[in-house]
């Protein structure tokens, strides 16, 4: 783990809670930054280590550890967004017209990614976001970035707030998470707006 209360350390815990272990109690989390990690799972000095991105193309390159699950092809993970995009309430009601602007470019971003993996290696390198040309390229052509049309939102965040709820990580309920504090009309109108 390279840092507890990430994204990562949320998305392991409800993941481990959604095969009944309790993350809180059946789990030490050992916390390294990524590089470190990879080489104590290579040593065998860890038991697991969660890789995204680019870390996972490293991984198999250098043969290390063996896949237990992949959320972008294994059921039920794969049906659902990993991530969302969250903007502060107050921001959103005040600039709804920039809100619907930083979303496009957002969805606009995943087509490029989509369509130009090999482009979108080359600048994500170029620009210092990632250090292997290779392993962005194969990143960026495994990952699901045209189902944000297919996958419900709504239904993504209940899927994982369950996970969080039963991992004893969010005290509120699915069912007010997504009543105070989803707003979907903007990713709606762009649904329809950018033709796909």
């Amino acid at each position: 783990m390279t840092e507890l209360g990430t994204g990562r350390h949320v998305f392991l815990a409800a993941a481990m809670a959604y095969v009944g272990l309790d993350p809180r109690r059946d789990v030490h989390f050992a916390v390294h930054p990524p590089a470190e990690s990879i080489q104590l799972l290579a040593d065998g000095k860890i038991d697991g280590y969660q890789a995204f991105a680019e870390e996972v193309a490293e991984l198999r390159a250098k043969k290390i550890g063996h896949v237990i699950l992949d959320s972008t092809t294994e059921r039920p993970w794969s049906q659902y967004f990993c991530c969302m995009t969250a903007m502060h309430r107050d921001f959103v009601r005040n600039y709804p017209a920039a809100t619907k602007r930083a979303l496009r470019a957002i969805l606009k971003a995943t087509t490029v990614c989509a369509l130009e993996p090999d482009r979108v290696a080359r600048l994500v390198v170029d620009k210092g976001y990632a250090t292997d040309y290779e392993y962005a390229r194969q990143t960026l052509r495994t990952l699901p970035y045209t189902k944000w049309r297919d996958y419900d939102p709504e239904d993504s965040l209940r899927f994982h707030a369950v996970r969080l709820h039963e991992a004893g990580m969010i005290k509120s309920t699915p069912q007010k998470l997504i009543a105070q504090g989803t707003d979907w009309r903007f990713l709606n109108e762009l649904k329809k707006e950018m033709k796909g």
